[in-house]
């Protein structure tokens, strides 16, 4: 998985985004992965994601996490939803995101063994 651009604001906000991050990250993954499906089938997700926002297109990434919520029948969170409508945000979210989704990603392939 390759390296990704880490976009830097206020830590203030920089600390705000991770949380909100790290609170929906992990329960939307814990929904997507059902019974029996390996870590490495997560990672074509991961990587579609990373490939958006290499490719600067953040709106795109943001409506591939929304759609995962739709999937998994959890409600938007609104405070994820507030970040969308702020460009600067929705950047920072999908990299934090991002690097909860691997944090995740690996944490299960150690599972797995």
């Amino acid at each position: 998985m390759g390296e990704r651009r880490k976009v830097r604001h206020p830590h203030a906000v920089n600390n705000s985004i991770n949380a909100i991050s790290g609170a929906y990250t992990g329960p939307l993954i814990d929904g997507l992965y059902t019974e029996g499906q390996r870590a490495e089938s997560m990672k074509d997700l991961y990587q579609a994601l990373e490939t958006l926002y290499e490719l600067d297109c953040v709106e795109e990434a943001m409506r591939l996490i929304r759609g995962l919520f739709a999937i998994t029948g959890v409600e938007y969170p609104y405070p994820i939803a507030v970040l969308d409508s702020l460009k600067p945000a929705r950047e920072l979210f999908v990299s934090e995101f991002l690097c909860d989704f691997y944090e995740i990603i690996e944490e299960k392939r150690l599972e797995e063994r």
